[in-house]
């Protein structure tokens, strides 16, 4: 899970999962231009790849402040246990490039936790004279504290749901939205995967694939969810089961067109949405991977 998000020419991230700056890199997005990254929650499946990102931040920018996180509360935990792991890289980095290359006050990560507000609420991460205003909201991924966010910028709005079951409080948060981008599972593909894992004797992932489908949201929910806010559009991300041949990926638009109108996309790595302020939504992609 990642998503860059660009307004006015500033760059945020939303989630760092592993090969985030990889992924990022080859779509020529410059890392040391993030302002930000924003987490959902603390599963090692949206951070594992939160201390390379920061690596390229502080490397391709000569950046001389580290990167700045923020998310609910254990962010800083996180912060500070990546910083410590990294400490001795760091000190060799700055000994071979010199200062000038690899600032000493820029190498890792700095934390900012806010309160995840209640069912109902929503907390203001950032309210900018620039225009661009984020909203954290609460999402139910019990037993994970966990929050979307909703975008706002030149008139165009952008929510993300991060990991969650189907939650009112997404619905509310996403109403009148351009786009919802949404986290999704197939039960019916779950189930398949589930089955051929158990006739393998795999029971501990058969368990694992059995427990996931409670907290994440099936295509015709999202569907619902999107149809509820009256969404412009809907976007999914974070599939699972992971689906490597990309004919299967439609499987999840088929089933969100049950209970939703609007246009679906099945995003992959490399793709791009881009809102214009006068309407409308283009889809493209970035480089061949």
């Amino acid at each position: 899970p990642c998503l860059a998000v660009v307004a006015g020419g500033r760059v945020f991230v939303f989630d760092a999962g592993e090969g985030a700056a990889e992924t990022l890199a080859l779509m020529g997005m410059p890392q040391g231009d993030i302002e930000a990254v924003y987490l959902t929650h603390l599963h090692s499946d949206h951070f594992d790849g939160l201390a390379p990102l920061s690596l390229q931040h502080w490397a391709t920018g000569s950046a001389s402040e580290p990167l700045l996180v923020i998310g609910p509360a254990g962010v800083a935990r996180l912060a500070a246990g990546l910083n410590e792991a990294y400490a001795i890289d760091f000190a060799y980095r700055m000994a071979h490039h010199g200062p000038e290359v690899m600032p000493p006050g820029g190498a890792g990560l700095r934390a900012q936790e806010f309160e995840i507000p209640q069912a109902d609420g929503e907390t203001i991460v950032l309210r900018d004279e620039g225009g661009v205003r984020i909203l954290a909201f609460r999402v139910d991924h019990a037993p994970t504290d966990a929050v979307g966010y909703r975008i706002e910028y030149g008139g165009r709005v952008l929510v993300i749901s991060g990991d969650t079951s189907r939650s009112d409080s997404l619905a509310r948060a996403a109403r009148g939205a351009d786009l919802l981008v949404h986290e999704v599972i197939s039960p019916r593909l779950d189930q398949i995967v589930h089955d051929a894992a158990i006739a393998q004797g795999r029971d501990n992932v058969g368990a694992i694939l059995h427990d996931i489908l409670d907290y994440h949201t099936s295509p015709e929910d999202a569907g619902a969810v999107a149809a509820e806010a009256g969404v412009g559009a809907l976007a999914f991300t974070h599939m699972l089961p992971q689906t490597p041949l990309p004919g299967l990926a439609h499987t999840f638009v088929q089933e969100a067109k049950r209970t939703y109108s609007g246009p679906v996309y099945a995003m992959r790595d490399g793709d791009v949405l881009s809102l214009p302020p006068g309407g409308g939504l283009k889809r493209s992609r970035h480089g061949r991977f």
